[in-house]
C-alpha cells in the first residue's frame, strides 16, 4: 500500500484519526504558503525568468573533481500540462560549452563541434527531479490537484530549528522539505527516488543557504546536493538577476545549428 493509500485509510478510520490527519494537512499548507511569503511572495510567484551566475564544484566520492565558471538560465513557462521549467546551463569562460532541457522532451548538449540530441533517459531524470525540486514545487505545484502537504513536526538539523513538510503528489513522489523555524525559508529538500538499473533506491539531498534579497525574492546564493550520502555539486553565485526578460529562444537550438549523430550502442 502506497503512503498516500494510508493517509486515506487513516482519514477515513475513525473520527480522531480524521481530525488529526486534517490538522497536519492543514499545517503543512500554512507552513507552505509561510515558506512562500518568506521567498518573496507575488515577486517569488510571479517569477518569470532567473540568472545565476557563479562557480560550479563537481565531487566524486567526496573529492574535488572539476571547477568551472557556470552560469545558470531559467524560465518558468505557461505550460498548461507538464514541466513548466526551461533550463539552459552553461560551463567554461568562453561559454562554448551547454546543456539545454527544452520542456516537452527536448534536450540538446551543445559544444563547438555541434549539438547532440540528449538521451531520453537524461531528459527523464532532469524532468523527475524538476518535479521533486523544492523551489520548483514552492513556486509551480503549491496549487495542484491531489498534492498533499503535511507538517511532520520540528527538529534540529545542521544546528538550526527546522520545521519538516512531506509533499506527496498523485503519482506517489514524495518530498520532504526542511523549513527554517524561524525564517520560514527552506533549508533543504529530500527524497528517495527509485533506480531504474538495479531497482535500487538512491536518496537525493539538496541545502540552500546564503539567502539575499534579489528584486524582491529570497533566493539561495549557495546550492549544496548530494545523491546516497556523498556531495556530488556545489553551486555558489557571484549574481543572480530575476525577471530579466530571457527570451524563450534561449532554450531552444538555431535552425542553422550543426547537428552531432547519436553514436549508436
Amino acid at each position: 500500500m502506497t503512503r498516500r493509500n494510508l493517509i486515506r485509510t487513516a482519514v477515513f478510520a475513525t473520527a480522531p484519526a480524521f481530525v488529526r490527519a486534517q490538522t497536519m494537512q492543514e499545517k503543512g499548507r500554512k507552513l507552505i504558503a509561510e515558506a512562500q511569503q518568506a521567498l518573496g511572495g507575488e515577486k517569488f510567484l510571479g517569477m518569470r525568468d532567473r540568472v545565476e551566475e557563479g562557480r560550479a564544484y563537481s565531487y566524486y566520492r567526496e573529492r574535488l573533481n572539476g571547477l568551472d565558471v557556470a552560469r545558470f538560465e531559467t524560465m518558468y513557462a505557461d505550460a498548461a500540462e507538464g514541466i513548466k521549467q526551461r533550463d539552459k546551463q552553461v560551463f567554461g569562460k568562453k561559454q562554448e560549452y551547454y546543456v539545454i532541457f527544452g520542456g516537452e522532451g527536448k534536450g540538446w548538449d551543445v559544444s563547438f563541434r555541434g549539438a547532440k540530441a540528449m538521451p531520453e533517459d537524461l531528459i527523464k531524470n532532469w524532468e523527475e527531479g524538476v518535479l521533486r525540486n523544492v523551489m520548483y514545487i514552492l513556486r509551480c505545484r503549491a496549487n495542484e490537484k491531489d498534492i498533499i502537504f503535511e507538517r511532520r513536526g520540528q527538529e534540529v538539523f545542521d544546528n538550526q530549528p527546522v520545521e519538516i513538510v512531506n509533499v506527496t503528489d498523485a503519482q506517489n513522489r514524495e518530498v520532504s522539505i526542511y523549513l527554517h523555524a524561524s525564517t520560514k525559508l527552506p533549508v533543504r529538500g529530500y527524497f528517495k527516488r527509485q533506480n531504474l538499473k538495479d531497482k535500487g533506491w538512491d536518496e537525493q539531498d539538496t541545502r540552500y543557504a546564503k539567502y539575499r534579497l534579489t528584486q524582491g525574492v529570497m533566493w539561495p546564493w549557495a546550492i549544496t546536493r548530494s545523491k546516497n550520502g556523498e556531495r556530488n555539486l556545489e553551486l555558489y553565485s557571484d549574481s543572480v538577476r530575476i525577471n530579466s526578460g530571457l527570451p524563450s529562444s534561449n532554450f531552444e537550438i538555431g535552425a542553422d545549428t550543426k547537428m552531432v549523430p547519436t553514436k549508436k550502442k
